[in-house]
């Protein structure tokens, strides 16, 4: 199933799951062949590729997930070479660590978060976003 924002179910099982530990999320992303921004927008019509209006994405959260509050962590990201096991169609992983889910909710709340998103919502077709918990956490 395509995906871009999660079901009203899953973020009910994400906030009330009781494990209070780090998290790493596995993302599976699928980009637009051309961003699609709104014509109000500073971005409309300048030839972006999804894929670059997703790095602007990343460039805008890079500002301040170092801070103690929010906690993201890269752990890795880069293009899909090939699938050795199984098929696909994902242009890119990306897997990020957080301290919590109460950081992870705590980013998507911050404002610079919300002025980021709308990169993500021009660049990004769809995605898998994969909740997982490190070994013996």
């Amino acid at each position: 199933m395509t995906a871009k924002q999660p079901t009203s179910d899953q973020m009910k099982a994400f906030a009330t799951d009781a494990h209070d530990g780090p998290i790493v999320m596995i993302n599976l992303l699928k980009f637009k062949p051309k961003a699609e921004y709104p014509a109000d927008a500073p971005e409309h019509g300048d030839g972006a590729t999804g894929q670059q209006a997703y790095a602007r994405y990343g460039a805008g959260l890079a500002e301040f997930t170092g801070e103690p509050q929010i906690g993201l962590k890269m752990l890795y990201s880069g293009p899909v070479a090939r699938f050795f096991i199984g098929e696909g169609d994902w242009d890119m992983v990306a897997v990020v660590q957080y301290p919590s889910r109460k950081h992870f909710v705590t980013m998507t709340q911050d404002p610079r978060y919300q002025a980021a998103h709308r990169h993500r919502d021009a660049g990004l077709d769809h995605q898998q976003l994969i909740e997982t918990r490190p070994m013996g956490g």
